[in-house]
């Protein structure tokens, strides 16, 4: 078989060589064959094409890397294909963003407050004891800053300065129990909501102290009070807004008393008591807990003075400085 094929390709090589004998004699020449080296790789071995191309792919591709569990398995979708994700470009996008740095706690700085904040920082805390009802102790004071009457007033100024508080005799002192703070015979409430504004005082502050923030309200604007007989009462007094215990009936316990009160006091030996009254310089110093906004003591003070007539031809002119302080809160 061998022998057959043989003799098959001698003969078809001399037909191939008569054929070309049949052009007339021209020589025919062939190009040289061109041959090329295969690329070697890293490792001295041949590319082919095929891997060429895979580097090319590679190279417009993402670098990714197998996602594994717990335990060092690599993960799989439904497909049971192995699940990958992105690694240089999220390193590179990590390092490229700064770290978001931790913001330190904002430090309240009362220092800063306006006007307008420290009052309603005051007026929280003074509705806190309305509603709360803590146990305290409130003293109440009026020192006496002169005092001329003529025959009848001169008379009677044990009864006014009694009703009016002033003197140390007169000092009026009060444990309020927890749970309280509303009625008792002497005054309607003994503290009440702040209700004081920017237009009432001139100045108002707030400093820290330790774990508190004192608050200061200096400059509360003047007020004034009048009545004739008992009639034409007026009262337009800003210190009333402070908290302190006020109303507008006979009771010796208010804390501001003004020139109705005071009538309706001495109606029975002055029945035409005619009586001008201004109160001015008033003054808020609260202490309050800077983490519970509760107050731990307040006092409140302002200067009075007065002009009283028509009392059997008698008149009187008088001036005290008052002083209430609240202290020992029992939140």
């Amino acid at each position: 078989m061998k022998k057959l094929l043989a003799l098959l390709m001698a003969g078809i090589m001399l037909f191939s060589f008569a054929a070309c004998g049949g052009n007339g004699g021209e020589e025919t020449t062939t190009d040289p064959e061109i041959t090329t080296e295969a690329p070697v790789n890293a490792d001295g071995e041949e590319t082919t094409v095929a891997d060429v191309e895979d580097e090319t792919e590679a190279e417009g591709e993402e670098a990714t890397e197998a996602v594994t569990d717990e335990s060092g398995e690599e993960v799989t979708n439904e497909e049971g294909e192995v699940v990958t994700e992105k690694v240089e470009e999220e390193k590179t996008e990590k390092e490229e963003k700064p770290s978001k740095e931790e913001k330190p706690a904002k430090v309240e700085d009362p220092s800063k407050w306006s006007t307008a904040e420290v009052l309603k920082y005051y007026q929280d805390a003074t509705a806190k004891v309305v509603s709360q009802k803590p146990g305290y102790t409130k003293t109440r004071s009026a020192v006496d800053k002169g005092y001329e009457a003529g025959p009848v007033l001169a008379v009677f100024k044990g009864e006014v300065f009694g009703f009016l508080g002033i003197g140390a005799e007169n000092k009026f002192e009060e444990k309020v129990a927890k749970g309280t703070n509303t009625n008792d015979d002497q005054c309607g409430a003994y503290l009440n909501k702040s209700t004081l504004t920017a237009a009432d005082v001139s100045k108002a502050t707030a400093v820290k102290s330790g774990s508190n923030y004192v608050i200061t309200i200096s400059g509360i604007k003047a007020g004034t009070s009048q009545t004739e007989g008992g009639k034409n009462a007026k009262n337009n007094s800003p210190i009333d807004k402070s908290g302190i215990c006020v109303g507008n009936t006979d009771r010796s316990g208010f804390d501001h008393k003004t020139a109705l009160i005071t009538y309706d006091a001495l109606d029975d030996i002055a029945p035409s008591l005619t009586m001008y009254e201004k109160s001015n310089n008033g003054k808020v110093v609260a202490t309050i807990d800077a983490a519970t906004g509760e107050i731990t003591k307040l006092v409140i003070s302002w200067d009075a003075s007065a002009e009283i007539s028509k009392v059997y031809g008698s008149s009187a002119t008088l001036a005290a400085a008052t002083t209430v302080t609240y202290t020992n809160f029992g939140w």
